[in-house]
């Protein structure tokens, strides 16, 4: 189910560009995730954030793609590239139409590994998975809401 967190994420990553360095930094962060829009999370010098290197990622390179919401698990390897988010035009037979390729696509934690999503994923024309934890840090405040039942961490 799409959150209002998630969808504000969704929102937020629509356009972003992951760049990755050379350098593990303190705390494991080995790249930067910088959001392009909306303007007003674009924050100098990006989000820490740890790559999990499936497969051989690109020396110093980047990544530029649409990010689409799964809203699935992602733990059965047929994945629907026409369910999800944002909403995306109907084709002929009144079925949205699917996430053009490559794309990032952002789907929810658990039920499967994350290895498991990852390659579910890659087979359906991801280029990067972003994985949703639907549990906030108690030191985020008030700018953000775990789901009912669920205390922060």
């Amino acid at each position: 189910m799409m959150t209002p967190f998630r969808g504000m994420a969704l929102a937020a990553v629509l356009a972003t560009t992951l760049q990755s360095g050379v350098v593990v930094a303190e705390g494991g962060v080995s790249s930067k995730l910088q959001v392009h829009i909306p303007n007003n999370l674009n924050r100098a010098g990006g989000y820490d954030h740890k790559e999990a290197l499936f497969g051989v990622p690109p020396y110093g390179g980047s990544i530029q793609q649409n990010v689409y919401y799964a809203d699935s698990n992602l733990c059965d390897p047929n994945v629907d590239t026409r369910a999800g988010y944002p909403i995306r035009p109907l084709d002929n037979d009144a079925r949205m139409m699917p996430w053009p390729s490559p794309y990032i696509l952002m789907v929810d934690r658990g039920g499967c590994t994350f290895v498991n999503k990852v390659r579910n994923a890659q087979r359906s024309g991801a280029a990067a998975v972003i994985i949703a934890d639907n549990t906030c840090l108690c030191s985020a405040g008030d700018s953000c809401f775990s789901e009912p039942g669920v205390d922060c961490e």
